[in-house]
């Protein structure tokens, strides 16, 4: 009834695009409880879904709808049949292939032709709804997002290497090392991780602090809330209390109950070759 497979996007764009995926219900509701999570860009081609921030804003949809960085757990709702098409954005995806700041729409949804060229978005709804299988929609989404790549700017590439590695070296990224390995003031760094990344980089390392552990709880590599602290929060109330804020849930529940999109979107991403390590966590 639920179904999703996840696609390497075409090789020029590894550095942009975290994974693509075709996901599918046939319920005649779906809600899920999605982590928080990189910016991506979702391609509905059946359907109507909404999103439900912790805010308590609601921002509902149907064809392209970009999702910018989030920093909270979502509620995802659709009614009937639900198609759609995905693309994982990479924080140098974003600032290319979008190019509005990720602080402007962190937590938040809009129209992707509010952003983009709507006659390209319109083009890009119209093929893929064409295309019949899955080498069809991929070929589809890749042609249309390396078009956007060759008449792209190009960002503070060095940013992105350097923040990814900060963010995914360490079971407790520390702000100050990725400000002694930039060069630049906290202040500058401040800025460009607004910029790109769509958050502060104290709140990104709590973030990928959480969903690390969050991915080792699923993947069976960590046995108990110990180990899959790995020493980076202060005590258990600590780590239930982070762990809740960027899942939804408290490491227990997220064990025995966790959102079904959530555990199979952990497991099945594991399975593209050459995913770049963000990704896997977020």
């Amino acid at each position: 009834m639920i179904s999703i497979r996840y696609f390497a996007p075409h090789p020029a764009l590894r550095d942009h695009v975290s994974t693509l995926y075709w996901f599918e219900s046939r319920l005649p509701a779906f809600a899920d409880l999605m982590r928080a999570e990189l910016g991506q860009i979702r391609l509905v081609v059946t359907g109507v879904a909404s999103n439900e921030y912790g805010n308590g804003g609601v921002r509902e949809g149907r064809g392209a709808i970009l999702q910018g960085p989030t920093s909270a757990p979502v509620h995802y709702r659709a009614a009937g049949p639900l198609a759609l098409f995905g693309i994982g954005l990479l924080p140098r995806g974003w600032s290319e292939l979008i190019g509005l700041p990720a602080n402007e729409l962190a937590d938040d949804a809009v129209d992707l032709a509010a952003v983009l060229p709507a006659a390209g978005v319109r083009a890009l709804m119209g093929r893929l709804a064409d295309a019949g299988d899955d080498a069809a929609r991929c070929d589809v989404v890749n042609r249309f997002l390396m078009e956007r790549l060759a008449a792209a700017r190009s960002p503070a590439l060095w940013f992105t290497r350097l923040a990814d590695a900060w963010l995914t070296g360490s079971a407790n990224p520390d702000v100050d090392d990725l400000v002694a390995a930039s060069g630049m003031s906290a202040r500058s760094i401040e800025r460009l991780s607004q910029r790109i990344y769509g958050a502060s980089p104290k709140l990104l390392a709590r973030k990928y602090r959480a969903l690390g552990a969050a991915v080792r709880l699923a993947t069976g590599q960590a046995a108990n809330w110990a180990d899959a602290a790995e020493g980076a929060f202060y005590d258990q109330a600590h780590f239930i209390r982070e762990f809740r804020s960027f899942t939804g849930l408290t490491p227990s529940r997220f064990l025995a109950e966790a959102a079904p999109v959530t555990r199979l979107t952990i497991a099945r991403r594991r399975l593209v070759p050459g995913l770049p390590r963000l990704a896997l966590i977020a």
